[in-house]
Formats: structure tokens, C-alpha cells, sequence
């Protein structure tokens, strides 16, 4: 990711200098990264070596050449235990999850074209492959250079390759693009598929509670409570709220006689 965000800094300074950089979220981040480049091509560091153990014990094996190992590993039944020895290290993969580690063999020769390099190795039991050569081993063949054809470097002043077992991997970034929009179009999918299972999850479990018996008593209850308080001909579900008794308003007192009108109050409704 942080590759992303240094081409797309620079394509946008190219386009428009005075323009600051505004940040984007990271699906977003990854489809701009996706534009900037037509093709792809990447090569696995596959390369065949001899290993030599105190000069009693060799094999010839394929190793992966990995810049991302903090190690060199090796995987358990590979060599004999015999030139096994406890250690404490730890280690783990690049997700966190720890791998099994209790040996480690420290007399160990990767031999290439009549040059060995000394190196020592930690044994793993659950490697996907026989043998990692890590940064320890990338520190001592520098500097070198990465080819097509292979790693190549030089020491004791005699030029040394170790070629790669396979040839890089060109692929074109409309089909990266598209493989990448299926994935976030199936992630999409699946998150609302589990979001209908989770609801009818729920409604599958509220409606085996509402099989219980004591639950089924108490609906029952509640449903003749409803009926006899406030759907009778004479409701008293509220009537505990009116106990208390209210008089009837009294008759405002009249004057028994009658009033004198005057002949200027009784003009108007004369004339009208």
C-alpha cells in the first residue's frame, strides 16, 4: 500500500503541482493504482542449491529466496536429527500465526558453483516448502543483482548466479482489473448473503422460544386478560384511574325579579 500512495502522489504532482493531495479510502486508492499501469510481471525465487552439514551429510534441494524471512529455515526431515539443537526462537508468518520451532542446526553449507556460504538454520515443522533462504542469507551475497535469468553477486572475487527454476510471469492489468472488481462484487455478495442468514437465524430462534410452554401460558394469559378487561361490552381495564367521585356541576344562581329596561335600552329593538 504504501507503494499505492507513492505513484499516485507523484502522478498527481505531475498533473497538477499546485494541487494538494487529498486522501482517499483504500478501494479507491488501489483501483488509481490499478490505471497507472498496464502490465504486471513478477518471478518466484526458486533456485537449486546443495546444503552440507559438517561435511558428513549433503543434499540437493530446491530453495525459495525470500527477502520478506527474517530467517533461514529449514523444514523438519529434511536432515537428521542428529545435528539438531534446542533453541527458543520464535517465529511467524507474515499474518501473525506462529509457527513450531524447537531445533535449529547452526554448521550448515549453501554450496553454488564450488562457493559455500556458511549460514545457520532454525528447523520448522509445518513449511509449505524445504528450505527458505532469508535476510541472513541476502546480507551476505551483497551486493548482487536480480535478474530474469537469476540473482547474481560476487564473492572471493569470483562472480557467482544463482539462476531462478522459473521464468517471470507477465499478466495485463485489464485482467488484474477485472479480478479485482469480481472479487469486491463477491465480497459485496457474500456479506448480504450473511446478513439474510443472520436475520433468519434470529426469526428461526424467536419462533422455536415461542414453541416453549411456559412462554406459550403466558401469551395465552395475556390474550384473555386482553379479552375480559377491554373487549367486553363493559370494559374496567382503567377503571382503578376514576375511583375517585366528582359532583355535577351546580345551577349558577338567577335573580327571581325581574329587571328594569329602560326606554333608551328598548329603542333599538323597537325600531328593529
Amino acid at each position: 500500500m504504501h507503494l499505492e500512495q507513492v505513484l499516485l502522489q507523484k502522478h498527481s504532482s505531475s498533473s497538477s503541482s499546485d494541487k494538494e493531495i487529498e486522501q482517499i479510502d483504500q478501494g479507491e486508492t488501489s483501483t488509481k493504482f490499478i490505471n497507472l499501469i498496464e502490465r504486471i510481471t513478477y518471478q518466484k525465487w526458486h533456485v537449486n542449491i546443495m546444503i552440507t552439514i559438517q561435511d558428513s551429510f549433503k543434499l540437493q534441494t530446491i530453495a525459495l529466496i525470500d527477502s520478506g524471512a527474517q530467517m533461514n529455515c529449514i523444514q523438519e526431515g529434511l536432515i537428521p536429527t542428529k545435528y539438531f539443537e534446542k533453541t527458543k526462537q520464535k517465529l511467524s508468518t507474515a499474518n501473525g500465526e506462529n509457527l513450531r520451532v524447537n531445533f535449529k542446526v547452526n554448521d550448515v553449507h549453501i554450496c553454488n558453483e564450488g562457493i559455500c556460504i556458511k549460514q545457520s538454520f532454525i528447523l520448522v515443522k509445518d513449511l509449505d516448502i524445504g528450505i527458505i533462504l532469508g535476510q541472513p542469507f541476502l546480507e551476505i551475497i551483497k551486493p548482487f543483482k536480480v535478474t530474469n535469468e537469476g540473482i547474481t553477486t560476487k564473492l572471493f572475487q569470483q562472480k557467482i548466479l544463482f539462476t531462478f527454476n522459473e521464468n517471470p510471469i507477465t499478466k495485463d492489468i485489464n485482467l488484474l482489473k477485472t479480478f479485482s472488481l469480481f472479487k469486491e462484487h463477491s465480497v459485496s455478495i457474500i456479506k448480504t448473503k450473511e446478513n439474510q442468514w443472520k436475520q433468519e437465524l434470529s426469526n428461526k430462534r424467536f419462533k422455536n422460544q415461542l414453541q416453549n410452554s411456559q412462554i406459550k401460558e403466558k401469551i395465552l394469559s395475556l390474550k384473555n386478560n386482553i379479552i375480559k378487561n377491554l373487549c367486553s361490552d363493559l370494559p374496567d381495564a382503567f377503571w382503578h384511574r376514576k375511583r375517585h367521585m366528582v359532583s355535577l356541576p351546580y345551577d349558577r344562581p338567577r335573580r327571581k325579579e325581574p329587571v328594569n329596561v329602560c326606554s333608551a335600552a328598548l329603542k333599538p329593538c323597537t325600531l328593529s
